[in-house]
């Protein structure tokens, strides 16, 4: 997403105009007007303090490396957990044959916890890192993950990024 849909879609959020955003953050409102247009883009420091008036915050993420577990049977792991999108974490998908190759073509309703969790069974098995991406998401991979059937050993090298997981969601519900 650009910078100005992002700050139209946080100010129409917190319901203030443009002309109350430039009052709240001190920036003019052409300005804020030229930004949401994306005729023009902030540096980051005005970006945090625009966006600050519409209580919205800029959120800096490492990228995901992968790295594989040792044995028999590799399985992808990731250095770090993602969110995606409702409408992408909810859709029904229909996994290739690289994914599903034990019997005819079946979809999955994300939105539905029990073909969820035999999704995320199969691309955590036998996914590539873009198939794990592309489907498991944080919080849904962390309320489903004492239900998954998966082999101990991805279930090892995947528990400590679900642990900390929770941990960040408990300083986050904390308010810390």
């Amino acid at each position: 997403m650009e910078f100005g849909e992002v700050l139209r879609a946080a100010r129409a959020g917190s319901g203030l105009t443009q002309s109350q955003v430039a009052d709240v953050s001190g920036v003019a409102r052409p300005n804020i007007a030229a930004y949401e247009a994306g005729t023009r883009e902030p540096g980051y420091s005005m970006a945090r303090k625009i966006l600050s008036a519409v209580n919205a915050r800029i959120v800096v993420e490492s990228p995901v490396v992968w790295g594989w577990t040792a044995g028999r049977r590799p399985y992808a792991v990731p250095s770090r957990l993602w969110r995606l999108p409702p409408g992408r974490a909810l859709a029904t998908i229909t996994p290739g044959q690289d994914l599903w190759w034990s019997g005819p073509p079946r979809s999955f309703d994300l939105a539905d916890r029990s073909d969820r969790l035999r999704a995320y069974e199969i691309v955590l098995r036998e996914g590539t890192p873009g198939d794990i991406v592309s489907i498991v998401d944080e919080v849904l991979l962390i309320e489903a993950w004492n239900d998954l059937v998966v082999p101990a050993d991805l279930r090892r090298a995947w528990e400590p990024l679900v642990v900390a997981g929770l941990d960040v969601a408990a300083v986050t519900a904390s308010g810390d």
